[in-house]
């Protein structure tokens, strides 16, 4: 029956890796963790078996975006959903728990605020609920990158509602978030499933950025040329800037920030999601409510706060399994403007956390090290090899330079200091600053005195951070500087070091990036499916991505199916959308 419903009802001939585990799981009455990569399926993994059980789910999610995106998707496919919000009037309320209460609505999604009152539950008391889903689950760890105290008082559920069991959802869990979030919502024996970190339809790149990055990002975008995707900036005041200089080059794009007006960023959503712009220009507030399965990039334009955070926000891209990149640009002075952020925290525990985060993001960012790799030993995940998907895999083979001399001068720096210094204080000796603070030292007297003039700071600073990467060098208490084994080697000649050109100047080169696995598709007659998606979706009221993706529409150009047998057996077409629209789309490709 369920592999029925997968297929009329989602159009999936098959499931993807754990979401029949999962499905399994919860239609067993058993309390669930997933921990699926953005992209993996989750959400039809508490779909799927809300309608094969009598009942009503309730889905709680941090964000009204993302329970309107879930709604209208699960309304499109003619299953009947609801959401309550701060948004809505008293009287849309009041129809809303009505349907509830009749017992007509399938689903009911929540924010964690609004379930957390006597009100909802009292009406959640009167319900004949089946189980509680508890989407983007992270957030309710002080140690995730996205805590929120109303998430903590989840763990209510359990003692309230001992009937019904309780899933929990996220993309991006340590082992250590992992225990805080069964813990928290006090889950019975629950099943874990945790698939791989590893996306292999997105390519990463990351390049140090050169003043405003402007240049570099017009470079990126002439390879997604009309795609849709996001930028991430720092500010408000960033969002506004750059949304209007790309809009003075050619490119449609809109600004989406917190100090915007409500009705206002629930506008430019709704404009993104439609395709009548291409780029949104956003905040981290554009954070978790996109559901857009066909972004095609994501760029940073500054170094995010965390790798839970990094790895959430180009989790955007490529949800619908094609084909995507993300770009990554950094400086150190982002590094800087994120731990002045940290001043105001009290808890000393919790600030020292999130600086290592800061430090840690910062490292990735600099690393010659697989992306795709850092990332899954990050979420405690192994992965061998990402076979090219990363600028630092494709370009091993790039012309490297051997800085053995420069690494000597800076390892004798810090141990004619005695390793009671930090990284600015060595750079500084090195290039015979007059900073009285170094003046006071006598350090003007050591050998090692302006010995390292011709390098600027900014490339001592990159020759730091490859000498640290290698542990040549790690940062002992109050950040001073701490020689290890390997430096002696390298002092005493036995070992010589080297570094990618590229990392000791601003990358101007185009980058080369391998593509995805592709198919042969007509793209006449894609473009044609195209257009007759985007003229549905406007009668409809949905985004385009609602009726087929990109890659459905890419499979019915390839296969050419004659009638509507054949057509149904193209992976994203079911009964329901068949019957709904599949017949526009066959009269294309059979004329």
């Amino acid at each position: 029956m369920k592999l029925k419903v997968l297929k009329d009802s989602f159009g999936h001939n098959s499931f993807r890796e754990l979401q029949e585990e999962g499905v399994d799981a919860i239609l067993e009455g058993r309390d669930l963790l997933m921990i699926l990569p953005t992209g993996g399926g989750k959400s039809l993994v508490y779909q799927l078996p809300t309608l094969l059980k009598d009942g009503i789910s309730i889905v709680v999610s941090p964000l009204i975006a993302l329970m309107q995106d879930q709604v209208s998707a699960l309304k499109a496919q003619n299953i009947n959903a609801d959401m309550i919000s701060s948004a809505q009037s008293y009287e849309e309320v009041e129809e809303i728990i009505q349907k509830a209460k009749s017992g007509e609505l399938k689903f009911l999604y929540l924010s964690p605020e609004r379930l957390n009152t006597e009100a909802t539950y009292n009406l959640l008391k009167s319900l004949n609920i089946n189980f509680f889903v508890i989407d983007e689950a992270h957030c309710i760890s002080q140690w995730g990158h996205e805590f929120r105290e109303d998430y903590r008082a989840l763990g209510n559920l359990k003692h309230n509602f001992p009937d019904a069991n309780i899933c929990a959802f996220t993309a991006t869990s340590t082992n250590h978030v992992t225990d805080d979030i069964i813990r928290e919502l006090r889950l019975d024996n629950p099943a874990l499933l945790k698939g791989k970190v590893f996306r292999k339809n997105i390519f990463i790149s990351a390049e140090r950025r050169s003043s405003n990055g402007y240049p570099q990002l017009q470079r990126f975008l002439s390879r997604h040329t009309d795609e849709s995707g996001i930028i991430y900036v720092s500010s408000r005041k960033k969002a506004e800037e750059l949304s209007v200089f790309l809009n003075l080059h050619g490119y449609k794009s809109l600004p989406y920030h917190a100090g915007l007006a409500q009705n206002v960023r629930e506008q430019n959503f709704k404009i993104f999601v439609n395709d009548k712009v291409n780029i949104m220009v956003a905040t981290i507030a554009f954070g978790m409510g996109i559901d857009k399965s066909d972004i095609r990039f994501v760029v940073h334009m500054s170094l995010p706060k965390s790798q839970e955070n990094y790895y959430q926000e180009i989790g955007r891209a490529g949800r619908d399994g094609e084909d995507s990149e993300v770009l990554l640009l950094f400086n150190s002075s982002d590094m800087v403007l994120q731990k002045r952020f940290l001043h105001n925290i009290e808890d000393e525990n919790y600030k020292t956390h999130l600086d290592s985060k800061i430090d840690g993001i910062y490292k990735y960012s600099t690393s010659e090290i697989c992306f795709h790799k850092q990332l899954a030993e990050y979420f405690d995940d192994t992965l061998d090899a990402c076979n090219d998907r990363c600028d630092n895999c494709l370009e091993s083979d790039e012309k490297r330079q051997d800085i053995t001399k420069e690494a000597q001068m800076l390892l004798s720096a810090v141990y004619k200091v005695e390793q009671n210094f930090g990284k600015n204080y060595i750079i500084d000796i090195l290039r015979g600053s007059k900073e009285q603070k170094l003046l006071a030292n006598e350090a003007d007297q050591l050998s090692v005195y302006n010995i390292g003039t011709h390098l600027s700071k900014k490339e001592w600073f990159v020759i730091l951070e490859r000498l640290m990467e290698l542990k040549v060098l790690t940062l002992g208490e109050f950040s001073v500087l701490k020689l290890t084994d390997s430096a002696i080697n390298i002092l005493k000649s036995k070992e010589s070091v080297d570094i990618k050109s590229s990392r000791l100047e601003v990358n101007t080169k185009e980058k080369k990036v391998k593509r995805a696995e592709e198919f042969d598709f007509d793209e006449e007659l894609f473009e044609k499916l195209r257009q007759k998606r985007a003229e549905v979706a406007k009668n409809l009221g949905v985004p385009a991505y609602l009726v087929f993706g990109d890659k459905t529409l890419k499979h019915l150009a390839a296969d050419k199916p004659n009638d509507k047998e054949s057509m149904l057996e193209v992976n994203g077409v079911g009964e329901k959308k068949f019957n709904q629209f599949g017949k526009d789309f066959l009269e294309i490709i059979v004329s």
